[in-house]
């Protein structure tokens, strides 16, 4: 009969959440308190199995790890008991469930973080690349620990109670709580130190309170301003006079990492088309950011790494700003996203519409960025900027960033759960979109290589950020910059110029490993196209020492100041 009974009231409960007449009623607190309860058991797998790897269970570590899940518990009620505000409790709630179980299983599986960066990413990332990033353990995660729960909150009916009783209860809760958090920190005084003073990286994996840190902060650096005013740099600029006509493509890579370029000595054959080509391949190129919606932006900024923020960028122009009011011809072509807001006032084709893109099996290619551009070269007078961006070797479906007769190393993973396949598997696929990119590029060489005689021909490849392809568990990039691995920033950078460039190839060859950045995209882009500007940084521009109009003396003089500014990068690199 007991039995019976406890059956009874279940399915009374139930029947009441699943649309009954009367919804179950739960008082805000507990609300709160179960929903913290929730947080911590269910969806912090993530957070708890870096802790473990660090801090393996044992006896010796065991009041360190129930002195943490106190700690990550009363933080959460802590955090949600301010938070959850009467009738804001049901709508944030149920959104903290859904986001938190995507994040928590994107953690989990790829070893990423939901830092600012990887939101802002997040944020911009297309539809058509989301659709590599679903998968059955997402759906799973997601009506597990996001779905359901949200519609048992939205279902319920909550006891706010009086005004009085409500603050009452905040005081009271975050008292407790506080005392909890304290006393947990001095259960295990030299353990908690060397965790939050060497292991910063996990704080990220903390849910929901990392996430909710990195919103916060997202939005308090992004402010919202209708028609707001952008800021003109280098409004100087003006091109020095020269009858030759400059024709010059910049290539934005996706995703390429440099220690997989055959180039710089991996074992594979990754550049067998580029090999071929009297290109300068430099060695030591640092990425600006860790995710294309930092890096991208930074690449085409007049800001340092140092200086450089989204809300800045957004309000100022770019190069391609400069450039324009120069009188060049500037068009960008986009297999990716988008241009994150580089290209904006500038002429924009996106080659990632089927319907634009003519080479498309499935998936749109880098290389039907190149139809009609001879075209749109013969319509256009004076010099010429085109900007390919790449969909490159964007993960984790690499399987499919290349046309079949491009997979050339075998066995690969042909699934988006990278951690359902082996490490050759990952590591052949990634390569093949390497081996891609190499293709690309040369096709890129050879259609410059057509307009020789007409143009001062160029071509400039930098990839936005690298890639981490299993290395300490961590997959695919976005790592806090300060903490990324050097697989996530150190890119590859090609440069190539036709037979009439003015430059010392030989001078420049020889200062190919020397360390360069990001930072030196804006500046030595300038000195391509003769640009005169006090914006203009010569110590930062690449070829600007080898240029034939350069005098000696002033190469002399420039050594020092570049000497001076690569050990400043090399400091902040180490840094």
């Amino acid at each position: 009969m007991p039995n019976s009974q406890y059956t009874t009231n279940i399915t009374h409960v139930l029947k009441r959440l699943c649309g009954g007449d009367t919804p179950y009623t739960i008082k805000r607190l507990n609300l709160v308190i179960l929903s913290s309860i929730l947080f911590a058991v269910g969806l912090n797998t993530s957070f708890f199995g870096e802790v473990l790897k660090l801090y393996p269970f044992g006896w010796s570590q065991a009041v360190f790890h129930i002195a943490l899940f106190l700690l990550l518990l009363c933080a959460t009620i802590l955090l949600l008991n301010i938070l959850c505000v009467r009738f804001l409790t049901k709508p944030f709630l149920a959104t903290l469930f859904i986001v938190c179980s995507l994040a928590n299983y994107f953690m989990q599986t790829y070893g990423i973080v939901m830092n600012t960066e990887m939101l802002e990413n997040i944020i911009q990332t297309s539809p058509s690349e989301s659709v590599d990033l679903a998968t059955p353990m997402l759906f799973f995660n997601l009506v597990v620990f996001g779905l359901l729960p949200s519609y048992l909150i939205i279902r319920i009916r909550i006891d706010y109670g009086s005004w009085k009783r409500a603050l009452l209860s905040r005081v009271v809760v975050s008292a407790t709580t506080l005392v909890v958090i304290t006393a947990s920190l001095f259960s295990s005084p030299p353990t908690f130190a060397s965790f939050f003073r060497e292991h910063k990286p996990v704080r990220y994996h903390a849910n929901p309170i990392a996430f909710i840190y990195s919103v916060v902060k997202l939005a308090s650096s992004s402010p919202v301003q209708i028609n707001q005013e952008i800021r003109s740099i280098a409004s100087d600029a003006t091109i020095q006079s020269d009858s030759a006509r400059k024709l010059i493509v910049l290539v934005v890579g996706e995703t390429a990492r440099a220690d997989r370029f055959s180039l710089n000595g991996y074992e594979q054959e990754t550049n067998p088309m580029l090999k071929q080509e009297d290109i300068i391949n430099l060695t030591n190129v640092i990425a600006a950011g860790t995710s294309t919606a930092i890096s991208v932006p930074s690449m085409f900024s007049h800001m340092g790494r140092e200086e450089f923020s989204s809300s800045k960028a957004r309000r100022t122009e770019n190069l391609l700003d400069v450039l324009d009011r120069t009188g060049v011809s500037i068009l960008w072509r986009d297999n990716n996203s988008d241009s994150k807001g580089v290209a904006l006032r500038v002429e924009y084709q996106d080659f990632k519409d089927p319907n634009v893109n003519p080479i498309n099996d499935g998936e749109p290619r880098d290389e039907g960025m190149l139809y009609g551009l001879q075209d749109y070269i013969n319509e256009k007078e004076g010099d010429i900027l085109i900007v390919l961006h790449q969909m490159g070797s964007h993960g984790p479906a690499y399987y499919k960033r290349y046309p079949k007769e491009f997979e050339v190393f075998t066995p690969v993973c042909t699934s988006s759960q990278l951690e359902k396949c082996s490490q050759e598997e990952i590591d052949n696929a990634y390569d093949n979109t390497i081996l891609y990119t190499d293709y690309f590029l040369s096709k890129v060489i050879a259609l410059l290589k057509e307009n020789d005689e007409d143009f001062q021909t160029a071509m400039l490849y930098f990839s936005d950020h690298g890639e981490s392809l299993g290395e300490g568990n961590m997959y695919l990039h976005g790592y806090p910059y300060s903490l990324a691995p050097i697989e996530q920033k150190h890119v590859p950078a090609i440069l190539w110029f036709g037979s009439s460039f003015p430059v010392e190839r030989d001078l420049l060859a020889k200062g190919a490993s020397e360390n360069y950045s990001h930072d030196n995209i804006f500046h030595t882009m300038l000195g391509l196209f003769e640009v005169q500007t006090t914006a203009r940084n010569d110590t930062l521009d690449i070829v600007a020492r080898n240029r034939a109009y350069i005098t000696n003396e002033a190469m002399l003089a420039n050594t020092n100041l570049i000497d001076k500014a690569k050990e400043k990068e090399t400091t902040t690199i180490i840094d």
